[in-house]
């Protein structure tokens, strides 16, 4: 998982300095759940949701909360935080409406802070 989050943050930077503003957004989301999940399989703390094709998962829609309030790794103002981003991934991927530039560096700004918080262990997220 470690390297797959900082290969999806990699990327995120690579498609937001080349105007691909919605996939930047969706790759910046995606290495801050799969550094988080990274953090907790640290801690021994795995998925309990099944996937339908075999596999665990941790629910999108709960991450946030679940990092918060279940195990604590992050704080409230975090927990909006990364539950911004996931609501921009969902808006990059799902609705006609663009994410715009400024959306874009934001979240890519926020997952950066999540990675060196879960994967570099640098404090706490800003």
């Amino acid at each position: 998982m470690e390297k797959k989050a900082r290969n999806n943050i990699k990327a995120s930077r690579v498609l937001n300095r080349n105007g691909f503003y919605d996939s930047s957004v969706s790759r910046a989301y995606y290495a801050v759940y799969l550094a988080a999940w990274h953090y907790l399989k640290g801690m021994n703390i795995y998925p309990s949701h099944r996937a339908p094709k075999g596999g665990y998962y941790w629910p999108h829609h709960k991450f946030p909360e679940i990092l918060c309030d279940e195990y604590g790794c992050i704080g409230p103002e975090q927990m909006e935080k990364l539950e911004l981003i996931y609501f921009r991934r969902i808006k990059a991927d799902y609705m006609v409406d663009k994410i715009e530039k400024e959306e874009a560096l934001n979240s890519l700004s926020i997952a950066t802070n999540f990675i060196a918080f879960f994967l570099d262990k640098r404090g706490k997220v800003e």
